[in-house]
């Protein structure tokens, strides 16, 4: 909704995935939500809003140019936020990698940093590829309720182009349950958990005892941003020496841009 009048200046974003390929890119944002953290050097960046509201008096003392969301989470702030920001983009959220690189090519051409885009999204893209490690693989995120990945999400495609190939036969997105999907963890080849804090608690534990698995951290799986290849690169390497538990993931570091953890792209 809006327009832009020439290259924006003034942004705030709501997007975490997206704001940390703009903060590769060389982008300063105005405002962020209160989960940007990846780089570090987000935390800096003042909050105007959460994945589900925005505080609109803050947002109209930043008069942004551009105002950044997540869709379908956030399109209830679309028109609250049209009448704070010039312009307001929702993002969907990809149903696979090249989706979340299409993302990241239209934001670079928004600021006229295409080449710069190009580049980082060709490393982004490169930094999937892995061998073929296990077949009819599943991945469940613990968020208080349990989202399971299907087919058609940027969790399959990203596990499979890693060499978690991902079982077919899912036909949506993400499935949401209050109870987690023992029955398709039971048929599935091999399981990743992304537990709800930094460490499985007791009964995660024993509900995927006797299956093959790797747990993650909380927010390993759950992003698209520059880190989800460097972060699936640590699962890769956990399933194949049969490692149980992935340490240093990107929630749990913080990375800085100064730091080692985004050398690959520079």
């Amino acid at each position: 909704m809006g327009s832009l009048d020439g290259v924006p200046r003034r942004v705030i974003s709501l997007n975490p995935s997206v704001n940390e390929f703009l903060a590769l890119l060389g982008v300063e944002l105005g405002g962020r939500d209160v989960f940007s953290y990846r780089p570090v050097e987000l935390m800096k960046v003042p909050t105007v809003g959460t994945f589900i509201d925005v505080d609109l008096e803050v947002v109209r003392r930043i008069r942004p140019d551009l105002a950044v969301l997540y869709y379908p989470v956030q399109r209830h702030l679309v028109e609250r936020l049209a009448g704070a920001a010039g312009a307001v983009v929702a993002v969907p959220t990809p149903v696979n990698i090249d989706q979340a690189v299409a993302v990241f090519r239209f934001f670079a051409r928004v600021f006229d940093r295409d080449e710069e885009g190009d580049r980082l999204v060709g490393i982004y893209r490169d930094l999937f590829r892995g061998h073929p490690l296990y077949e009819d693989v599943v991945a469940v995120i613990n968020l208080g309720v349990y989202d399971l990945a299907c087919g058609n999400s940027y969790v399959a495609d990203a596990l499979t182009r890693v060499g978690l190939r991902y079982m077919r036969g899912l036909p949506c997105v993400f499935t949401h349950s209050e109870a987690p999907p023992t029955r398709l963890m039971e048929r599935a080849g091999f399981v990743v958990y992304e537990a709800r804090g930094r460490r499985p608690y007791g009964h995660e534990l024993e509900m995927l005892r006797g299956r093959p698995h790797v747990v993650t951290p909380n927010d390993t799986l759950a992003h698209y941003g520059p880190s989800l290849p460097l972060d699936l690169r640590l699962v890769a390497d956990a399933a194949a020496r049969g490692v149980e538990f992935v340490e240093a993931t990107s929630s749990i570091v913080r990375p800085s841009l100064r730091d080692g953890w985004y050398r690959p792209y520079r």
